[in-house]
Formats: C-alpha cells, sequence, structure tokens
C-alpha cells in the first residue's frame, strides 16, 4: 500500500509539475528540474531501521529434519 501511495504522489507531483509548465508559470528548465527532483524524493529509500524492522529474519531451531538417521 505505501508503494502505491508513492506512485500516486509521484505522478500528481509530475502532473502539478507539467500544468504549471503548460499554464506558462515555470519555464522548460524549472519543470525539468522539478521532474529530477521527484525522482531523488520518492525513489529514495526508507530508513534504514525501517527496512531492518520489516525484513524477514531466518532463526535456527536447531532441528535436524526427519528421516536421515
Amino acid at each position: 500500500m505505501a508503494i502505491l501511495v508513492r506512485i500516486l504522489l509521484w505522478v500528481a507531483w509530475l502532473a502539478g509539475a507539467g500544468w504549471l509548465w503548460h499554464a506558462g508559470v515555470l519555464g522548460t528548465a524549472s519543470s525539468i528540474a522539478l521532474g529530477a527532483l521527484s525522482l531523488v524524493v520518492f525513489a529514495w529509500p526508507g530508513s534504514i531501521a525501517r527496512r531492518r524492522h520489516n525484513e524477514l529474519r531466518y532463526v535456527d531451531m536447531g532441528k535436524e529434519p526427519t528421516g536421515f538417521h
């Protein structure tokens, strides 16, 4: 769900920058710079602590496979 929200925010950002360029508020270079900034902001990975918290971890239970006695 968080990835979908990030993608929707990114598309809204680009649409806003495109609309401002089309309306003549922003120049071409400014619009391209906003597009590049959007990639930096929305493609930036989450914090390391959050990624570590959500990752799967292997837990060794100390059991041997059955059938190999």
